[in-house]
């Protein structure tokens, strides 16, 4: 009787094994809804390359321009979609569907793509982007934030910015301000990888009680905004050629100023029009048109005019701004949010993958074990600065070492805004000496991707069950929390 029971209890966990193991690879499987997701976008794909090719002609064929610009977006969404499922930003697969691209010669199409293509569809998804931040942020949780949170946005960010910079100008030869335009692209914090295991944990109730989750995405935000101004400022700073000291620094202060100038004007204007007596469908497409157009104008004209810095702030005010008055009608800022949304989620494939395909092995041979090793210093001053920072917030030293690790991945800020001193100097010819200079912030920014986004992931879902606390939310902390959940899946 005992070997019977004993043989039953071991065959019934046997199964209870088997059918975890079963659920667990049946999770990876796509749902029916994305299957039938799927085979929507394969239609309107073939639709798309028809009507191209009956449009264009030998235009549209292999060794074509729109060809490649094709297969190489498809690719990288296919690839971005196989990456996550394994709980890896989509992003990752699609750099490295750009850097196979660009250094496998059995496949010859990169070099069918011209660089005004390149750099227009890059700019054009850095635009989208800035645009889906800006609708983002909360001014009332801004408001409302502890000193702690700009603590922790403003500390580990100038530190790895002045850290990073004097290592790169030692290290790979840069000039000061490209060294620290490098140190401002790097020391952006990703939502892209942090938020995601941050709510997953949320959601799991760890760390809410003393509000870890919330204050890292909230200062996720703010962390952004510092890192892309900086970069703004040295961007303006180090393409100023030719001109005096002081009309440069006053340049790169100016140029930011402009910007907000642009954002805060035209995203009040849009309050105002089209009449809100119009039909909600009727506004939201204009107010649409308008946010996109207004964000490429701001974007494009900086760069003819030669005030480059101009353009990321701009865009990212002017969203900013223009939500602040359509947020009287939560509906209609839900339904702006989510048209922009879909845009990123078409031009998110070139962004990244024209991205990797920037990145030559020749390039990155000739500076890899520097750029990893200014890299890795960077890193690490972080991660001190961020445990010190969270200090006098009520954590212990578990939560603060979580709050470190979870605050140093980097992923769609560096790939957004890292081409952005090689696309202008490639537009504007302006000589293999600065090329040189915007490929090595390139590159690092490549480099810090690969290094840290899938490492961050992993950390942040391993070891914030074993770092920080349980706690079983109230029921209106929980409907709270879930609020929270919808407005932070529209940052960056």
């Amino acid at each position: 009787m005992e070997l019977e029971s004993y043989t039953d209890e071991n065959h019934s966990k046997n199964l209870g094994n088997d059918h975890h193991s079963s659920r667990k690879f049946y999770n990876l499987l796509p749902s029916k809804r994305k299957a039938v997701l799927t085979a929507t976008q394969t239609v309107v794909l073939v639709f798309l390359y028809a009507s191209l090719y009956g449009i264009l002609g030998d235009d549209a064929l292999p060794g074509s321009e729109i060809f490649a610009l094709l297969l190489l977006s498809v690719s990288a969404h296919i690839v971005g979609k196989l990456v996550s499922l394994i709980k890896l930003p989509p992003l990752i697969g699609m750099l490295i569907v750009g850097f196979l691209f660009r250094n496998l010669p059995f496949i010859p199409y990169y070099q069918n793509i011209s660089i005004l293509w390149a750099t227009t569809l890059r700019a054009a998804a850095f635009v989208v982007i800035l645009l889906k931040a800006g609708l983002g942020l909360d001014a009332e949780k801004l408001k409302s934030l502890k000193l702690i949170v700009f603590q922790l946005a403003f500390s580990p960010c100038i530190v790895e910015t002045i850290v990073l910079g004097i290592s790169s100008h030692f290290l790979l030869n840069l000039p000061w301000a490209w060294a620290i335009m490098l140190g401002f692209v790097i020391s952006a914090v990703s939502p892209a990888v942090v938020v995601p295991g941050l709510l997953s944990l949320q959601e799991r109730s760890f760390g809410i009680r003393k509000g870890i989750p919330t204050l890292v995405i909230a200062a996720a935000s703010v962390d952004d905004i510092l890192a892309i101004t900086g970069f703004t400022i040295m961007l303006s700073i180090s393409l100023s050629a030719g001109d005096s000291l002081w009309v440069t620094v006053l340049k790169g202060l100016l140029e930011p100023i402009g910007g907000l100038l642009y954002g805060v004007l035209f995203g009040s204007l849009f309050w105002l029009i089209p009449s809100s007596q119009s039909s909600s469908s009727t506004q939201a497409f204009y107010h649409v048109v308008l946010l996109c157009l207004g964000g490429f104008a701001g974007m494009f004209l900086s760069k003819r005019l030669g005030v480059a810095g101009l353009g990321p702030m701009a865009c990212l005010v002017l969203a900013f701004v223009a939500s602040l008055g359509w947020k009287k009608d939560p509906q209609h800022l839900e339904q702006i949010e989510r048209i922009i949304g879909v845009m990123w989620i078409i031009l998110q494939p070139f962004l990244f993958n024209l991205i990797g395909a920037e990145v030559s092995v020749r390039n990155l041979q000739s500076n890899l074990g520097n750029t990893v090793l200014a890299l890795l210093i960077g890193f690490t001053f972080r991660i001190i600065t961020a445990a010190f920072a969270s200090y006098g917030g009520g954590f212990n030293v578990k939560e603060r070492l979580f709050i470190a690790i979870a605050w140093f991945p980097k992923a769609t800020v560096q790939a957004a805004v890292g081409p952005q001193a090689l696309d202008y100097v490639l537009s504007n010819n302006m000589g293999k000496e600065l090329e040189d200079q915007a490929q090595k912030i390139l590159t690092g920014a490549v480099l810090s991707i690969i290094m840290t986004a899938p490492i961050g992931a992993a950390l942040i879902a391993l070891l914030g069950p074993l770092l920080l606390s349980q706690d079983k939310p109230k029921e209106k902390d929980a409907s709270e929390m879930d609020g929270d959940s919808a407005k932070n899946e529209c940052r960056i």
